[in-house]
């Protein structure tokens, strides 16, 4: 054997042999790195970058996006009905004889109240309001209207009075407004 096997023999008893100090030093950095994940896991959202943080079986996990789709869902139609609700529809037996549902249908951008007014009515302004479609700048009523010409006219927040621009204009009135007319025919509006 020449000089340099035997350091090479020398050199891995040496790494062989117990250390000084070895076990305690393995147990320090034991509970050193026990100590370090323990903080890592307490800390303020530690659960988001943890795996282990946050453990859910599968039935529960399934059972709470269930119940937060159910909440979304009836959360956004009540946001939905809140915008506006469409005016309810008389039904054909709640007609009087002689008459046809007509729908009107008005288009008031910045409008928070419209109403229709007409020979109908007896002009009255809060007879008839129309409701807030669901697009936010179209108003809507359905109004049951027997056969013939018929004038009415829209209001606007209580005091604008407007023609309907969707219709022919009657002449002008005694008030100097003019008026939009409707002739009701026994199958529809016309």
């Amino acid at each position: 054997m020449n000089g340099d096997d035997r350091w090479d023999d020398d050199a891995r008893a040496a790494y062989q042999l117990p250390i000084e100090g070895e076990e305690q030093a393995r147990d320090r950095a034991i509970l050193r790195l026990r100590r370090e994940s323990a903080k890592r896991r307490t800390g303020m959202g530690a659960w988001w970058v943890d795996p282990d943080g946050l453990r859910m079986r599968p039935a529960l996990a399934a059972v709470c996006v269930l119940a937060v789709l159910v909440i979304g869902a009836w959360s956004g139609a009540g946001w939905m009905a809140s915008r506006g609700v469409r005016a309810p529809r008389p039904s054909i037996a709640t007609l009087p004889s002689g008459s046809t549902a007509v729908t009107f249908v008005f288009r008031a951008p910045g409008a928070t109240r419209v109403s229709l007014v007409g020979d109908f009515n007896g002009w009255d302004p809060e007879a008839t309001p129309l409701a807030r479609a669901t697009t936010g700048e179209i108003w809507i009523a359905q109004v049951p209207l027997e056969h013939g010409l018929h004038a009415y006219a829209f209001v606007i927040d209580g005091r604008d009075w407007a023609p309907d621009p969707s219709a022919p204009l009657a002449p002008v009135a005694t008030f100097g407004r003019r008026n939009s007319l409707l002739v009701v025919g026994e199958d529809q509006a016309l």
